[in-house]
């Protein structure tokens, strides 16, 4: 080969190596990748977002925050943002729940969140740092609570998270028997009402009648209607005691314990007549019956004279009252009985029989 042929053939080869090391040198960009907050300048050859955070040894998950997006195509100078979600699990009155935020630290997760208030009453201060695997954060809020305590309603701005913190937070005592609108452990939340019960439970007596029964027992020597008293009835007593719930001092209950017999009844016993009564009356009529047995005994059936010998509204002695037609004493006849004897007895013999007060007749 002729020596100009192999210089021309050198020459060509050397063009394509620096040309293709100046090409290779110019594809090379520069990009500002900024992590959680740190910026830094990294040389690279990605033609993506995504590529260079390969490179970089960064996968982004699925709640973290990339800018541009990862199929985004990169140019000489550009930035890429790269913000990791940090897990958080959020307690706020009383309520749980996980959430994830690309914050740094405690406040700004709050200003993520929208919890701005500054009454909040934290687990963690607001300057501390949230580590990327994340961490428990226990918020509070003030909240306005209506509470009602021994007869006072009034509404108090709390940041209790509980029902039993604010009692506590307020200097409320429950006693043992006391009870609440809202459980003790239950969290609150604004406008709630919280109501505070005192309750208290005794135990009381009353004592009530036992009503006696009535036993009849016919007599067939008495008139129908003709009833006489034998055995005095007497109402027997009995003794409950009751259980008592007594709320605010007003009675919300009232269980019977027990009930025992102090005494008991006596049932009255009666004797009944059913004897019928005579279908025609004495022939009397005219007579002022009345008047001769208020002269006789003052009007009363069953008054005895002091010598013992005379019963009833007409005095008769049990001779003349067997006489006519009478049983047992005439005291014990009802006063029907004892006319009807005594209109029997005028019939037979006239007034006489009452010489002092047969003029009344």
């Amino acid at each position: 080969m002729r020596r100009s042929l192999q210089l021309s053939l050198f020459a060509v080869v050397l063009l394509g190596l620096v040309g293709g090391t100046l090409a290779f040198f110019l594809a090379q960009k520069s990009v500002t990748l900024t992590v959680d907050g740190q910026a830094r300048e990294v040389g690279t050859y990605a033609g993506t977002v995504g590529e260079v955070l390969e490179e970089e040894g960064l996968e982004p998950a699925a709640h973290d925050v990339v800018l541009p997006g990862v199929t985004q195509a990169l140019a000489d100078g550009d930035a890429v943002v790269l913000n990791r979600a940090r897990p958080l699990e959020l307690t706020v009155d009383g309520v749980s729940r996980e959430v994830y935020v690309t914050a740094l630290s405690v406040d700004e997760a709050l200003a993520q969140l929208g919890l701005r208030d500054d009454g909040l009453v934290l687990s963690a201060s607001r300057s501390e740092r949230l580590p990327l695997q994340g961490m428990q954060l226990t918020v509070t809020t003030p909240k306005e609570i209506v509470l009602v305590s021994d007869g006072q309603e009034r509404v108090v701005r709390t940041t209790a998270a509980t029902a039993g913190d604010l009692l506590a937070e307020q200097g409320i005592a429950l006693g043992e028997t006391d009870r609440t609108s809202l459980y003790l452990r239950q969290g609150l939340l604004n406008r709630m009402r919280l109501q505070v019960f005192r309750v208290q439970i005794s135990e009381t007596q009353g004592a009530a009648a036992i009503p006696h029964e009535r036993v009849e027992t016919q007599d067939p020597n008495a008139f129908v209607g003709d009833e006489k008293v034998t055995v005095p009835g007497v109402d027997g007593e009995q003794v409950t005691t009751f259980r008592v719930t007594v709320t605010d001092g007003v009675e919300t209950a009232r269980e019977t314990l027990n009930t025992t017999v102090t005494r008991a009844p006596v049932a009255e016993q009666v004797t009944v007549g059913t004897k019928p009564k005579p279908a025609n009356t004495p022939a009397a009529d005219g007579l002022d019956w009345a008047a001769l047995a208020q002269c006789e005994s003052g009007g009363r059936p069953s008054v005895v004279s002091s010598n013992g010998l005379y019963h009833g509204l007409y005095q008769f002695s049990v001779q003349t009252w067997r006489s006519v037609g009478g049983s047992g004493l005439p005291s014990e006849a009802s006063p029907d009985e004892q006319t009807y004897r005594a209109q029997l007895l005028y019939n037979k013999a006239g007034a006489g029989q009452w010489p002092h007060c047969g003029r009344h007749l």
